[in-house]
């Protein structure tokens, strides 16, 4: 009988492993359509306000959008500037010495804003709630993606149990 179950527990390590590696592996790919549709909606949030102050270079947003949502980039138009996602730059920068929250997009500015003014530490539906939107998950996971990205480049802290605090 001892036998049998310790068959029965390295089958279901094993199953259970490689489980976690296609997770693992699937949530890698969703999180990178997750950043290449931040960019795509950077990139569009730009275009719409030069459109709206009637200056739109449609050939260099065109271009723009194309690579950040990770279309064939296309070779640069004379003159176009670099736009955040273009040639490596991040949308959200690693947090520095001289960085502030100004550096942030206006959304990212927000949950840094709702996190340095919590009384604790926060969880992403915490946050989500305060973006005063539903704390369901289909509106909670963009926020939680957007934590996570500020974590990764320093400019909160996130703690063991997944939630998180001001630097």
């Amino acid at each position: 009988m001892a036998q049998n179950l310790m068959v029965w527990l390295l089958e279901r390590r094993v199953v259970l492993e490689e489980r976690v590696e296609r997770l693992r592996k699937q949530l890698a790919d969703t999180e990178a359509e997750v950043a290449r549709l931040e960019a795509a909606e950077v990139v569009y949030r730009q275009y719409q306000e030069d459109a709206d102050a009637g200056h739109p270079d449609a050939e260099a947003w065109q271009q723009a959008l194309e690579e950040a949502t990770g279309g064939e980039p296309a070779a640069p138009a004379p003159g176009a500037g670099v736009t955040p996602g273009a040639a490596g730059q991040l949308l959200i920068p690693h947090c520095g010495q001289d960085s502030g929250p100004q550096d942030l997009p206006a959304d990212y500015q927000a949950i840094m804003g709702i996190v340095a003014d919590g009384d604790g530490p926060l969880q992403a539906k915490d946050v989500a709630r305060e973006l005063g939107l539903d704390p369901v998950p289909a509106k909670v996971e963009p926020v939680r993606g957007k934590l996570r990205k500020l974590a990764e480049r320093g400019w909160i802290t996130r703690t063991a149990a997944g939630r998180y605090l001001p630097r």
